[in-house]
């Protein structure tokens, strides 16, 4: 009877013993990440949201979600956005039923007063995740090793798990990126100084695409982009310059222009992600240059608002003209200041009523993607 009872507690005990490492893996994964799943520059419009839908004062996730373009507060995109606004320290209040506030940083950054107030309140909401300001600490006057050695000292020195580590190092980097864009020149501050320390002669993974300083470099006002969509030469030139560019940053976007873009990889790739990256776009349709048009295609495809300009009506396609089209005539008087009012106007009303620059067939797939969101 003695050896009848034994047996049973031996299984009991192997049992139990089996059990314990598939405890501990699993607990392994459940481990909190440390540090955004998303960039700073993707974060921030939660606080964008709040300050344009509510002007700064408290909302309900659920009507944040809606906001940034979930149908629900509880899509795990959404919550991944929400808690990356929380790390970088732009906003408090976390999950589907959390009222969300702007922070005293996430104010300075959507509705700054200059934008030196803007460029420091960036870099400190990066600093706010301390797993990245401790590895730029450490690289500080340093150039980021090649290859998977970046990678192996995330893991090694910063404790950052290996399943983990190359999305940590995209959007480390993708951050300064960004924060480079917004560093005044030719005075280096902080973010231009880790960019020259960390980018000269490195080659970094080949999963992690580094960021590159732009050889002309303009400091950056605006958190929007107003993508550029018009033909190269002096006199276009000179009209983006003098004309297109101001009108736009009156409107609050940042202009950008292809030629402007000269980072690595791809062209198309890089326009493609100017577009979808931008908040309205800008079309002159002149002489109708087939890059202009292929880039405006790239533009209704990605369901963008887009305002035209043409020196010509015969310029703009039949099927376009019931869109906001300003039409200019250099012969005229006074025509650069009315192009110039009339861009920045333009702008302004397309952000507003979106749907009335957007191509009705390309509006319904709008209307459906909304539908199978509201399904997710």
């Amino acid at each position: 009877m003695a050896e009848q009872d034994e047996e049973p507690r031996k299984r009991a005990k192997v049992k139990r013993v089996r059990r314990q490492p598939a405890k501990e893996a699993s607990t392994s994964k459940r481990a909190p990440w440390t540090f955004p799943k998303n960039t700073l520059e993707d974060a921030i419009k939660i606080p964008k949201a709040i300050e344009e839908k509510n002007a700064g004062k408290p909302m309900p996730a659920r009507e944040v979600a809606l906001a940034v373009g979930y149908r629900q507060s509880n899509d795990w995109r959404y919550l991944d956005l929400l808690r990356s606004a929380n790390q970088y320290a732009l906003v408090s209040g976390t999950g589907v039923t959390a009222s969300i506030s702007l922070t005293g940083l996430g104010a300075d950054v959507v509705a700054p007063s200059s934008p030196t107030q803007r460029a420091h309140a960036l870099r400190e909401a990066f600093r706010s995740v301390s797993d990245f300001a401790k590895v730029k600490d450490f690289y500080a006057g340093k150039r980021i090793p090649e290859d998977e050695f970046f990678l192996n000292t995330l893991t090694r020195e910063f404790k950052i798990p290996r399943d983990r580590v190359e999305t940590f190092a995209k959007i480390f980097l993708d951050n300064l990126k960004f924060l480079s864009a917004f560093t005044p020149s030719p005075v280096p501050t902080e973010a231009a100084t880790i960019l020259e320390d960390l980018l000269p002669g490195t080659t970094p993974p080949e999963k992690v695409p580094s960021p590159t300083v732009s050889r002309t470099p303009r400091l950056r006002e605006f958190l929007d982009t107003c993508f550029v969509m018009m033909p190269f030469g002096p006199w276009f030139d000179r009209y983006y310059q003098e004309i297109y560019g101001p009108a736009i940053r009156e409107a609050g976007f940042e202009p950008v222009r292809a030629d402007e873009l000269f980072t690595t990889g791809s062209v198309v790739e890089q326009i493609w992600d100017q577009i979808e990256k931008a908040k309205v776009l800008l079309a002159d349709l002149s002489g109708k240059n087939a890059n202009v048009f292929y880039e405006l295609g790239l533009a209704h495809a990605a369901r963008k608002p887009v305002v035209f300009t043409s020196s010509n009506t015969e310029d703009v396609p039949f099927d376009l003209r019931h869109l906001r089209v300003i039409i200019y005539d250099i012969r005229e008087p006074d025509w650069a200041n009315r192009l110039h009012k009339s861009i920045a106007d333009y702008l302004r009303n397309a952000t507003k009523d979106p749907t009335k620059s957007i191509p009705h067939p390309f509006r319904k797939f709008i209307e459906e993607e909304a539908v199978e969101t509201s399904d997710v």
